[in-house]
């Protein structure tokens, strides 16, 4: 009997991962969505008003150019009638800190990659403080009652006396909201020699600003309590 019933389970919680089947909190493990992926395209995913789909999963092992990665997942995510189109990528560089640009945060769930050797799976999780996470330019990330817009990055320069170009880097704009209240926060890229540290205090929230680029920001949220 003991051997049927973890049979049944295992039937059950593959269910949870075919197209079209209704997967609520009941049906994750610990409030973790896992599905596992194969090369190319995938099913779509349904979750409260999202529609996700893993357009296509491509694995190298040997990358056509250096900067290529070795995993890419295209990611499709469609919300009342709008869709963001991201990708998720892991690159080993042969250090102990592979090269990733996840988790990818998208309203209040954040998408992640689980790799092991060949087998790749996409991990979908609520947002939550005290976690790192990328967000795309243009992009609201929602952690409880606070957002977070990544509204623009203008890229500047400065130049000497005769005119030749010594710096260059990027200013940020991200907007902060909680209820009725708002804020927007300007901060340059973390390579400018002026800035000492980038981190944003806003009511009882700290977010620290980890990495940047022209089309992403890593962030770590902290509340105070």
């Amino acid at each position: 009997m003991k051997i049927i019933e973890m049979n049944i389970w295992i039937l059950l919680f593959a269910l949870i991962q075919i197209k079209g089947y209704a997967q609520s909190e009941k049906d994750t493990i610990n409030n973790v969505i896992i599905v596992p992926l194969k090369v190319g395209k995938n099913p779509n995913i349904h979750l409260e008003t999202l529609e996700i789909e893993p357009t296509n999963l491509f694995i190298q092992s040997k990358p056509t150019h250096k900067n290529a990665p070795h995993i890419q997942l295209a990611l499709n995510i469609m919300e009342n009638n709008k869709k963001h189109t991201t990708y998720l990528w892991f690159k080993d560089d042969a250090t102990d800190n592979p090269k990733t640009n996840y988790p990818k945060a998208f309203g209040n769930y954040v998408f992640n990659l689980k790799i092991h050797k060949e087998d790749v799976a996409l991990v979908i999780e609520k947002l939550d403080f005290e976690s790192a996470f990328f967000m795309d330019i243009g992009q609201t990330v929602v952690i409880e009652n606070m957002s977070i817009l990544f509204d623009q990055c203008i890229g500047e320069w400065s130049e000497d006396i005769n005119g030749n170009q010594i710096a260059a880097f990027n200013t940020y704009s991200v907007l902060l909201s909680e209820e009725k209240e708002q804020k927007t926060f300007s901060f340059t890229s973390l390579n400018d020699p002026t800035k000492s540290e980038l981190s944003i205090a806003w009511k009882n929230y700290k977010i620290l600003v980890l990495e940047d680029s022209e089309k992403a920001l890593k962030l770590i949220v902290f509340k105070k309590d």
